[in-house]
């Protein structure tokens, strides 16, 4: 204990105690009390009241280093020998002194010097005592925060606080403490050790980036710790700190409010309160990644605790820091640490929650029997259902955080927690069989709505990264399945907006999303816009809560500050005149941005300001300063539409006095402009030779023309408003409106002459809402011509004339037809196409009606008889259009009817209905029947008409050969092609005619192995469509369709080039996983089936195995079959039976095998093969029917299986009157008779052709199929519906008088035994028996009396023997008249109409007057407990009798329930408003049904009724409140 002595001989001495260590285990004693003697030393040397000195400082540091040395060599010799207890019981007695003498230690001479012994020591002592040092854990933790928090104020000693790396190690000390008491350490612990105010808890924001970590890991170690309580209390802990700190920051950011008045013993600045927020919310995330327990515990527990644990933070997390709430509202660095939180956790807990249903599913998918194969089909339904329920909850988060007044980084955080979600979700469709997808969850498109619709008007933020994301996520939305086939619409019309975005990788992003996004909505939606914007649409500008415009409608009726002056309106006519050679975005936003604001919103002068309602119905409206910078500034599509209606607003302003002259230059300087725009087009179509390139020569662009098309017709509608006036536009000034109205005649006689350039203009544009409207005018126009010239001259002149009116307007208006027909032809209008054919025929009947023409039986005149043609094409009946067009070049007739420019336009028709179905070997024949058609009509007018000339068959004949496989022939057809077919056009048909064109190029190379020619083909390709594609924003769907499913079809192609995967794995594209996730085929109206064979043609081309290309040529069968396209069904049918015979065995081939047959059957049907037809559908469905033994546990199968079901029911309830239905269905009967353990008598069968035999069968055979679709597939919508409505009729059919339709019994049908009981129109045997019984008693009472005797008493009086009682007859007729009463009225009607009578009050009523007729007394009380016998009697034949009303009413019922559920497999929801009204109508006729049946029949069907309809969710009962009065 030498004081001074060297370190090195210290060394020594210590070194030496360990050759004793097998001495000192022998002898326990010794060790044990050399410990005590080292700790007695060091308790009397700190007892010294006197300051320390330096000496007695080292020899305490002696003693603390011979103690360790001691106790660290006997305990490693008596772990050797895993004897370490014997020391342990003594070791805990001397702990609290040891403990108490380093507090002293450390109190009376500091740390700095010794630190390092007592960190030894303390360690040594955990490593020994394990578990039981968790009880001096506070003392020691203490000594610990001693050594950080003591304050020296004595330097007489060199005492000095602990550097950096000293504190890390106390630290690191204190972990390896905790760590060694394993599960031993107390919850009571937690909260010293991270209360606050602890030493810990301070040194998360010490400068040394060591200490924070130090710290951290302490935190962690906690959260993660095997102990559940444990790591309970630090949660706890943590988010009571969180919530100081919220206060704390409220105090930094709202001194006023009291409910952040906390007392702290130190200020904070932000940032520091911003780190320990940080800090606290990124530890939090560790106590759901558990560490060292997690091993203890299943997999299933760790799930439950995962989302147990991560709600709880969630909770926690949003109600204190509310990012957009205060006080974390304005701190943009806290809102985005929140929200990544949130994130992480947010994604913690749904995955856990989709690990615990997997494993639910798993477990049961290992047992076989029918209740663990439900329950395993309900798990993989539930995936939607967690999918909504995330996205239900954190909707309005993600929502406020993507509002526009959001911060850019919160925004950008938002898109990222979406991003992520949806990979998450990808990733676990891609890993499970899942029946269901997130969409198809019942509530899910009003639930997302909102969610969606805040991303797409984000893609309208100034901020390009924010654009840029927005395009990354709506892609992985699509991919997830998370946007609802309703919103396909509104979503594909946002990124078409977006194809203006004025930064090119932006507008590339979108080009690329919208090739994927447009298919995707043509195949669920069919080719339709949604018409006027509505206040739920993205990018749709709400006003005063009650006005609701699109940029378009605002900028083109309501005049905003800023305004031209007379340079910018010569920079707008020179863009729209092609005379200024500059892209747009290089000088549109110049343009804005440097436009005048006024203070007045119009050009109105003072002395008009009089009247506020002639300012338009937006005057009141107001707009913010910048809503024009900030949508042009995203979108120079919108600010070319401003520029040009403003232009227009200038030239009234100006009385058309501008830089191109005055009004009369004006107008005629516009009027070449319209003409050069078709002939520039007209030109640049023609030239074949390849030396003109329209394009490359003059620069002329396709977008000036259109916009020159829109300032026309605004200019038209501000002239009419000058001098008309009108309730959406601003009035003119007051010297406009007089100029115009003063020339009102010239501009009205203007504008009816542009309109023939204007519709010209229309159709060189293929703009069809501009060719239909100048149609329509221009078709007015001639009309008005045609009576004023018929009406000119006198009765006797009447022929002559119509002649000679004939001659000089017919081609005009034939030609103005055709245009307008065919346009709505084009937009797939059949409904219109139907009126301006009546239209025509009225309106022109003086014209072309004469003696020697007549109509044909539908009124149509010969003249307008090929508009039925267009008819069927509009309605993608391809093949029906040609033949129509065929017949009509078969006669003379209709050939001088039609002229040589009506040949050629139907002759155009005839190609293009026979290419649009690819029916190449009709074609070729028709081709070869026009040649001998021409040879035959040699030297009439209309001969040089029936030629091939003008459409481009070269191209056509080109494709053919490559679908026949002729690829040489293919070649040779291109070659025939002219020059300029790999030139780049403004045309947009020609355009797409050419990147057709090059892309079939594209894969005679692939296929011919010239891999190294296809790049540039599909470069061409895609180059073809950019000038297309500039203006489609302004059209709309419709318009854009094909040329974007061209691009779809050249992205697809270049991918699988790209790539050349291998057949097995999915074809890389949206809509091939859209296809196999959506439960229909592709939409029947507003479809065409050539772009869907274009798509084909791609995937045969590219993986003619995959199941991908075989679904959808099953799917393009199944369209070509419902538009009457027999010839296309059947060539896909052969592709099909061809390619299945190769392609392996498996389910997928099974299911499109499956899928085949059926498809087959509904053709058949399709061509009037009626018993066929029904035969064959009969045979798909007999094993399910006849076999008892089947069992179906594919869903697929039990889907297919049970439409088909519901097929044949309907089938069969169609007209039977033909003998052909009747064998079909005797047939079907004698199937059943064959079927194992049924036989029929000869007798029974020779029965079977009476009409009413046959209509009992087909009876039986719909409840028998539609209940059976029910059970194959009860989440099947239909089938509850169908099989409820059949049981409601059955039942309504066998009350009072049963009908022909109501089944007695089931002859052959073991399916319907519940429902049609034989015993439900006749008492049962036991119960005529009682009956008898009850007659028995009641006749008695009526022949034996009571009489009174003379003592006061009664005795019985019989006067007559039972003998003559049934001699009599008596009994037996009052029987059979009981007998009769009671089976009548049991199928007495409902309560309704029964005027309020209770049922069993009439029954007894009529019972008293049977038993008063046969002299009954019927005031004795035994008579009258018989008789409320016999109604509970009628009560049981009641039951029965309305039995199937019950049947109903659970049918009506379930149907309720799976529609709460979900969609009902996609069966009665759609994208399109119809079918979502008739999924509404389905659940409100369900609904009123159930409560007709409780209304009526609830008292006989109490039992069935009440499990039933608690079973039923809230939701369906809200759709008809009103119903509830009814009850």
């Amino acid at each position: 204990m030498i004081p001074d002595l060297a370190e090195s001989d210290r060394r020594v001495i210590m070194d030496s105690f360990l050759q004793f260590q097998k001495y000192w285990v022998n002898n326990m004693q010794f060790p044990l009390g050399l410990l005590s003697k080292f700790l007695g030393d060091m308790d009397v040397l700190l007892q010294d009241a006197s300051p320390g000195s330096s000496q007695q400082f080292q020899r305490l540091l002696a003693l603390l280093s011979c103690f360790s040395t001691v106790l660290q060599s006997t305990a490693s010799g008596l772990l050797e020998m895993n004897m370490l207890e014997q020391i342990s019981e003594p070791l805990c007695k001397m702990v609290p002194i040891l403990l108490g003498c380093m507090s002293m230690i450390g109190k009376k001479f500091g740390w700095s010097k010794w630190i390092d012994d007592s960190w030894r020591c303390l360690t040594l002592l955990a490593e020994i005592l394990s578990e039981r040092f968790a009880t001096f854990y506070p003392v020691a933790v203490d000594i610990l925060f001693q050594s950080l928090v003591m304050e020296f104020k004595d330097q007489s000693l060199n005492m000095k606080k602990l550097d950096s790396f000293q504190v890390h190690g106390v630290l690191k000390t204190n972990l390896q403490l905790l760590s060694l008491q394993k599960l031993g350490l107390s919850p009571s612990s937690v909260h010293k050790i991270l209360q606050f105010d602890a030493p810990i808890s301070q040194m998360r924001l010490h400068p040394n980036h060591l200490v924070p970590g130090s710290s951290a890991a302490t935190y962690i170690f906690l959260l993660q710790h095997g102990n559940f309580e444990v790591v309970e209390k630090a949660v706890i802990v943590l988010l009571e700190e969180l919530n100081l700190l919220r206060c704390m920051l409220g105090q930094k950011s709202d001194l006023q409010n009291p409910a952040y008045d906390v007392k702290v013993p130190k200020s904070y600045s932000k940032s520091e309160l911003f780190a320990l927020i940080k800090f606290d919310l990124e530890v939090l995330l560790s106590c759901v990644s558990l560490g060292s327990g997690a091993c203890m515990i299943g997999q299933t527990e760790i799930d439950t605790l995962y989302v147990n644990m991560s709600g709880k933070l969630i909770s926690s997390i949003i109600g204190n820091f509310n990012p957009f709430e205060s006080p974390v509202r304005g701190h943009v660095e806290l809102q985005v640490i929140v929200l990544k939180t949130l994130e992480r956790l947010a994604a913690l807990e749904f995955l856990s929650k989709c690990s615990l249903r997997k494993q639910v599913t798993a477990t049961a998918s290992q047992e076989t029997t029918p209740e663990k194969l439900e329950k395993v089909e309900n798990g993989r339904t539930e995936l939607p259902g967690l999918v909504l329920q995330h996205l239900k909850m954190y909707a309005i988060l993600l929502i406020r955080a993507l509002h526009v007044t959001s911060p850019l980084a919160v925004k950008i955080e938002a898109l990222q927690w979406i991003h992520e979600f949806c990979g998450k979700v990808v990733h676990i469709y891609e890993n499970e069989k899942a029946l269901y997808f997130p969409y198809e969850a019942f509530g899910y498109a009003d639930i997302v709505q909102d969610l969606l619709f805040s991303v797409l008007d984000v893609a309208s933020d100034r901020e390009p990264k924010l654009r840029s994301l927005v395009a990354l996520v709506l892609q992985k939305l699509l991919q997830a399945k998370l946007i609802h086939p309703t919103h396909f619409i509104i979503t594909t019309q946002a990124v078409l907006e977006k194809l203006g975005d004025p930064d090119d990788d932006i507008r590339n992003a979108f080009v690329r999303l919208l090739s994927s996004v447009l298919p995707i909505t043509v195949y669920a939606c069919g080719l339709r816009d949604n018409g006027v914007a509505t206040a739920c649409w993205p990018g749709v500008l709400r006003f005063n809560n009650r006005s609701n415009l699109h940029w378009k409608q605002l900028f083109a009726l309501k005049q905003l500050p800023q305004q031209l002056h007379s340079q910018q309106l010569v920079t707008i006519l020179s863009y729209i005149a092609q005379r200024w050679k500059v892209p747009l975005s290089s000088w549109i936003q110049r343009l804005i941005c440097s436009c005048g604001r006024t203070k007045n919103v119009t050009l109105i002068q003072p002395e008009e300001t009089y009247n506020s309602s002639s300012n338009g119905l937006l005057w009141d409206i107001k707009v913010d300063g910048d809503i024009l910078e900030r949508i042009c500034s995203v979108n120079t599509l919108a600010g070319a539409w401003w520029a040009i209606h403003e232009a227009a607003r200038y030239c009234i302003t100006t009385r058309l006095r501008t830089n191109l002259g005055g009004p009369t230059q004006t107008f005629a300087a516009l009027e070449r402009m319209l003409l050069d725009v078709a002939h520039v087009l007209h030109l640049d179509a023609d030239q074949s030779d390849g030396n003109l390139n329209i394009i490359g020569s003059s620069y002329a662009h396709l977008l000036p023309m259109r916009l020159l098309l829109d300032f026309v017709e605004a200019l038209k509608k501000n002239v009419y408003n000058a001098y008309e006036g009108s309730t959406v536009l601003p009035s003119a000034s007051r010297q406009s409106s007089l100029f115009f109205r003063a020339n009102k005649k010239v501009c009205e006689e203007w504008f009816s002459r542009i309109s023939e350039p204007m519709m010209n203009a229309g159709l060189a544009l293929q703009c069809h809402d501009a060719t239909i409207y100048y149609c329509a005018l221009r078709l007015q126009e001639l009309r008005n011509l045609v009576v004023s010239a018929i009406k000119d001259k006198s009765r006797v002149q009447l022929t002559e004339n119509i002649h000679n009116v004939r001659a000089r307007y017919a081609a005009d208006i034939l030609r103005v037809l055709r245009h307008i027909c065919l346009a709505f032809c084009k937009t797939h209008e059949p409904e219109a196409l139907i009126g301006i054919r009546n239209w025509a025929t009225v309106a022109f009947s003086p014209l072309f009606t004469d003696e020697n023409q007549s109509s044909d039986d539908s009124g149509i005149i010969g003249h307008f008889s090929w508009i039925t043609g267009l008819v069927y094409q509009a309605e993608g009946q391809h093949e029906k259009a040609a033949a129509h067009f065929i017949h009509l070049l078969q006669t003379e007739d209709s050939l001088s009817f039609m002229g040589s420019d009506g040949v050629q336009f139907l002759i155009a028709r005839i190609i293009e209905s026979y290419s649009a179905v690819s029916d190449w070997k009709s074609l070729e024949s028709w081709l070869s029947e026009l040649q001998t058609l021409r040879a035959k009509h040699a030297g009439k007018s209309y001969s040089g008409a029936l030629t091939t000339a003008g459409n481009e068959v070269n191209s056509i004949q080109a494709l053919a050969r490559f679908d026949e496989g002729e690829f040489q022939a293919a070649w040779a057809c291109l070659d025939l092609t002219p020059k300029s077919s790999s030139e780049l056009t403004l045309d947009p048909k020609l355009a797409l005619q050419r990147s057709e064109q090059m892309l079939l190029q594209a894969m005679l190379h692939q296929v011919e192995g010239r891999v190294e020619k296809v790049p540039e083909e599909l470069q061409k390709a895609k180059g073809m469509l950019m000038e297309p594609l500039s203006v489609l924003p302004l059209d709309g769907i419709l318009e854009a369709a094909s040329h974007v499913n061209q691009l779809y079809c050249i992205s697809a192609f270049e991918e699988c080039y790209k790539l050349n995967v291998s057949q097995d794995k999915h074809f890389p594209s949206l809509l091939s996983s859209h296809m196999q996730a959506m439960k229909s085929p592709i939409i029947k109206d507003r479809q065409d089936c050539n772009i869907w064979l274009k798509v084909l043609r791609i995937y045969q081309t590219a993986y003619p195995m995959s199941p991908v290309t075989l679904k959808l040529c099953k799917n393009l069968m199944s369209l070509a079959r419902k538009q009457k396209n027999f010839h296309l069904a059947n060539h896909l049918d052969s592709y099909l039976k061809d390619h299945l015979s190769n392609f392996p065995d498996g389910s997928t081939r099974d299911h499109i095998m499956l899928g085949l047959e059926y498809e087959r059957v509904l053709l058949m049907h399709a061509q009037d093969k009626f018993d066929d037809a029904l035969f064959s559908l009969w045979s798909f469905i007999r094993p399910s029917m006849i076999s008892s033994s089947f069992v179906a546990s594919d869903t697929i199968y039990k889907v297919l299986k049970a439409k088909a079901c519901l097929k044949l029911s309907n089938w069969l309830q169609e007209d039977h009157s033909n003998s052909g239905m009747k064998d079909v269905v005797l047939k079907i009967r004698c199937d059943f008779n064959t079927s194992p353990g049924k036989e029929e008598s000869s007798s029974i069968l020779d029965n079977l052709y009476s009409k009413e035999s046959v209509n009992a069968i087909i009876e039986e055979l719909v409840g028998s199929v539609t209940k059976l679709s029910c059970q194959l597939c009860p989440t099947l919508g239909k089938s509850w519906i169908s099989y409820a409505s059949w049981c409601y009729n059955q039942a309504k059919s066998s009350l009072c008088t049963p009908c022909e339709d109501a089944l007695f019994s089931c002859s052959f049908s073991a399916v319907l035994d519940s429902e049609i009981q034989p015993a439900r129109y006749k008492l049962t045997e036991e119960e005529v028996l009682k009956v008898k019984g009850i007659i028995s008693k009641l006749l008695d009472s009526r022949y034996c009396c009571k009489v009174s005797n003379e003592d006061g008493g009664s005795d019985v009086l019989c006067a007559e023997s039972p003998e003559s009682m049934q001699s009599d007859g008596t009994a037996s007729s009052l029987f059979q008249e009981v007998v009769d009463t009671v089976e009548a009225e049991a199928g007495a009607p409902g309560a309704e109409d029964n005027n309020g009578e209770f049922l069993p009050n009439t029954l007894t009523s009529k019972l008293q007057h049977c038993l008063f007729k046969a002299n009954v007394v019927l005031e004795e009380a035994n008579v009258i407990s018989l008789i409320s016998d016999l109604v509970n009697i009628w009560w049981s034949l009641r039951r029965r009798r309305v039995s199937l009303f019950g049947h109903a009413a659970q049918a009506f019922v379930n149907f309720l329930s799976y529609a709460s559920s979900r969609s009902l497999d996609g069966h009665l929801n759609g994208c399109s408003e119809k079918s979502k009204y008739k999924s509404v109508n389905y659940t409100l006729r369900s609904t009123l049904y159930v409560l007709h049946i409780l209304l009526n029949y609830g008292i006989e069907l109490k039992d069935t009724l009440e499990p039933a309809l608690s079973a039923v969710p809230l939701l369906p009962w809200q759709a008809c409140p009103s119903a509830y009065g009814l009850v």
